[in-house]
């Protein structure tokens, strides 16, 4: 349990809503717009609508994540509800839009067109529109925040869709994108549009305050010109997109086109995303590099504290090194394990071994070795293969770090780490007495780790079950992560307590917060 702290948690409204203005544009001027996060108790998984934000690069400034629950698209004739999700995200550098590492900075929602294009010889039928980006997003923070003039200026191009149209059908392009520009204020279009107001929309801090929230935005625009259709039908373009045209009507001069987004958006600084996406890790904090500036010795780090969880602003004393380093091996000597089924079938061991390795920041290999084992029931001993009598040792068992918990409440940031091991095709197969009945254990547990954000020579993992049941079940928010286990009489859910000391080959630490 982590008391807050006050560093590092609030966040300028006008560089929040600037950067959260450029999702709500380009999904606006997109007309397809939606996607909703859902609600998430963990503080990482909070973050991870973040996770396609180019965080690492040093331009970006402010990570963004937004979705729109209702508005309309109008191009000339056709008019768009917004009904199905679309998502806009990336980062935000001194105001424009960088893409999303995945190359979807907006989803390409394919989005009904009422009525098709009715009228164009042939194709009768659905017709889709899709908008897609056609150059790079800008934004005024200013305008955005005081609701009056351009808040974003957006460049589309719309791909429509019908087995005749061929695939290369757009109405707008890269050379002459459709500009729309959006406000949060009052629009000032020409005849005959008439003026339209948005709404800049309500701001809320969540995730610890180190996420903040625009709920109830309006972005509007009704001043921008539509060009006309082209590409469609393939090699019979000429045709078809003067057909398009007539029936969509556009080419569309300003004052006939509308763009209304309503919804919410979702932004955070872009150092915070990177490290709270990285968590948990195993690693080394360092003392940094520094250098001599005349009597006074300037570190060169990136981090305040000696457990490298409190970001410097310049001349940090310590440096995090992600991952183990050339000494990687751990090893681990303790008492009794118990394996035991929900009907009451049970195996206990009275002493156990591990060898294992750190194989990357979040993961790691080890063996275990059990000895004195017997069966509950017939009293015999039981051992895996070329093992001698009660000696059970597993397979290959990969690690694997989790957040058990990191919610956050009113007073404190709840972190508790997890390793899970699993094994293919099984943790561990065994033949106990002298029936030699069947000892299979598959699936997955979870063990708590002790010794959070500070350097150590070893690590305690504690696994704990009760009646069969491990506890926990599950990582935060996750998939349940439970034992099957064979003991003669079919396969069962089963629980495995034990305590592992796991001493380390160099001291190392595990990561759990940041900030």
């Amino acid at each position: 349990m982590r008391e807050r702290t006050e560093s590092g948690r609030a966040r300028s409204t006008s560089v929040i809503r600037g950067a959260l203005a450029v999702a709500a544009a380009v999904l606006v001027a997109a007309a397809v717009l939606g996607a909703p996060s859902a609600a998430m108790a963990g503080l990482q998984h909070e973050f991870e609508v973040f996770a396609n934000c180019p965080a690492n690069n040093p331009d970006v400034s402010v990570c963004v994540y937004s979705h729109v629950t209702g508005g309309e698209f109008v191009l000339g004739k056709k008019k768009v509800a917004i009904t199905e999700p679309v998502v806009l995200q990336g980062g935000e550098d001194a105001g424009t839009v960088v893409p999303a590492t995945n190359g979807e900075t907006l989803s390409k929602t394919a989005l009904t067109v009422p009525g098709g294009l009715l009228g164009v010889e042939g194709l009768g039928g659905e017709v889709t529109a899709t908008a897609e980006l056609a150059g790079t997003v800008k934004l005024n923070v200013v305008n955005l925040a005081f609701g009056h003039g351009t808040a974003v200026s957006l460049p589309l191009k719309v791909k429509l869709d019908n087995p005749l149209l061929g695939p290369g059908c757009f109405v707008g392009s890269e050379r002459e994108p459709i500009a729309v520009e959006l406000t949060t204020g009052t629009t000032s279009p020409p005849a005959p549009n008439e003026p339209i107001t948005g709404a800049p929309g309500h701001i809320s801090l969540i995730a610890d305050d180190r996420i903040e929230e625009v709920s109830g935005s309006s972005l509007v625009g009704n001043s921008f010109a539509v060009g006309g259709a082209n590409g469609c039908g393939g090699l019979l373009f000429l045709l078809v997109d003067p057909a398009v045209d007539l029936s969509a009507g556009v080419p569309a001069a300003a004052g006939h086109n509308t763009a209304i987004l309503d919804g919410s958006l979702e932004e955070a600084n872009a150092g915070e995303v990177k490290h709270q996406l990285t968590l948990p890790e195993v690693g080394r904090c360092v003392v940094a590099e520094s250098t001599g500036e005349g009597k006074r010795k300037v570190f060169k780090g990136a981090y305040e504290d000696k457990a490298c969880t409190e970001e410097s602003s310049g001349e940090g004393k310590y440096e995090w090194l992600a991952g183990p380093g050339t000494d990687r091996h751990f090893t681990s000597n303790g008492g009794k394990t118990t394996l035991e089924g929900v009907t009451g079938a049970k195996v206990t061991c009275s002493g156990t071994s591990t060898a294992g390795e750190y194989t990357g920041a979040k993961t790691a290999t080890a063996t275990v070795t059990l000895t004195g084992c017997t069966h509950s029931g017939s009293k015999e001993p039981c051992q895996s293969a070329k093992a001698t009598s009660g000696e059970i040792v597993t397979n290959e068992l990969s690690g694997k770090l989790g957040f058990i918990s990191d919610e956050v409440t009113s007073a404190a940031t709840d972190v508790s780490i997890g390793l899970d091991l699993s094994g293919q095709p099984s943790l561990l197969s065994a033949e106990c007495g002298g029936e030699k009945e069947a000892l299979v254990l598959s699936g997955s547990v979870i063990g708590a780790i002790g010794k959070l954000d500070k350097m150590s020579p070893s690590f305690s993992v504690k696994y704990k079950a009760k009646a069969g049941v491990q506890a926990p079940e599950a990582f935060e928010e996750s998939p349940q992560d439970t034992l099957d286990a064979t003991l003669g009489f079919g396969s069962e859910q089963a629980g495995l307590t034990s305590s592992l000391k796991l001493k380390n080959e160099e001291p190392l630490e595990i990561k759990a917060e940041f900030g």
